[in-house]
């Protein structure tokens, strides 16, 4: 019963990502293809900002009305909310408790955004979301990041102790940091554990007679480069394996779970990763650590084994250098 308990309360604390992973307000520019333009907002008249600018919108299911003036011209806004892609994504990777997840976030307005670039446009008399390529928040030097990552899919090719062989599941967790030490580079380092859980989300489950089970943790310390909605990663990583034999047996009213043999190593090698960015918090990734040094019990030798698995990851701004005036 407590395992049910405990099961149902991480997915109630993990399963709301937009609520959790979302800041209260969205960065939106505002610009104008005309000097000398002021703005208000939701018809403040008397807060009015000079174009271009910075504006953090608290979010809202509520349209955002924006009031230009240009001399004597006036002109109206009205720039809908729209809902945001970890809202909309983000909730299902866990599974049975997404319903959960989606009725949190239903009540909470950090589910909805607002376009990031707002261009208004005085010479066609018209007003229109600014399609930016630019459409993600460029890196800055000395910016930091803290990230989480839900493995998705793991592929495993490890030693089993008679032999090397394939394993594949689901599930694990991941923390680690992007610190860019210029614009475009950045140095990035990550802790985490793969296992090949038979589902991809959270829940009890019953082996019968004898089964296998693997895992995997890792460090990998790497040097990344972006490029337009892609980043990529190079460097060096360290695993270490575990392939397990048990067997459940039927001791009446209880099941008696034992260990018939394991197999543990250590691996080292390099660390490929390429993430696609879907917006300026949620990634979509996948990882290759091909190793060829392994050693278990201090005796060092060379074999090929690896570790393939696709992630959804989150980042959170930690640390944003302040711009000079």
């Amino acid at each position: 019963m407590k395992r049910y308990f405990l099961l149902v309360l991480i997915g109630f604390l993990l399963s709301s990502c937009a609520t959790i992973k979302l800041p209260k307000s969205v960065k939106v520019k505002v610009l104008s293809n005309t000097d000398s333009v002021k703005i208000c907002l939701n018809n403040d008249t008397s807060k009015w900002y000079n174009t271009p600018l910075y504006l953090n919108i608290l979010r809202s299911s509520k349209s955002l009305s924006i009031l230009a003036k240009k001399d004597s011209t006036l002109k109206q806004l009205n720039i809908k909310s729209k809902l945001t892609v970890n809202f909309l994504l983000g909730n299902l990777c866990f599974g049975p408790f997404a319903l959960l997840g989606y009725s949190i976030d239903f009540t909470n307005p950090r589910r909805y955004t607002y376009p990031s670039n707002i261009l208004i446009d005085y010479d066609s008399n018209n007003f229109y979301i600014h399609k930016n390529k630019k459409i993600f928040d460029a890196s800055e030097k000395h910016l930091l990041s803290i990230k989480t990552s839900i493995p998705e899919g793991n592929i495993f090719y490890l030693n089993k102790g008679d032999a090397y062989g394939n394993r594949f599941g689901f599930l694990g967790f991941s923390v680690g940091f992007d610190y860019y030490f210029n614009k475009k580079y950045c140095l990035n380092m990550d802790v985490g554990t793969l296992t090949d859980f038979m589902i991809p989300f959270p829940a009890p489950m019953d082996y019968n007679d004898r089964y296998n089970k693997t895992n995997a943790t890792y460090g990998d310390i790497q040097i990344g480069r972006d490029y337009k909605r892609w980043h990529y990663d190079v460097g060096f990583q360290y695993t270490r394996t575990s392939y397990y034999v048990r067997e459940t047996a039927e001791l009446y009213p209880v099941y008696i779970d034992t260990l018939i043999y394991s197999k543990h190593q250590n691996n080292l090698g390099f660390a490929l990763s390429v993430y696609y960015k879907v917006s300026n918090v949620f990634n979509l990734g996948v990882n290759y650590y091909p190793s060829l040094i392994v050693w278990d019990n201090n005796r060092f030798s060379t074999h090929y084994s690896h570790l393939i698995f696709f992630e959804l990851t989150f980042k959170m701004t930690a640390y944003k250098p302040k711009k000079k005036t």
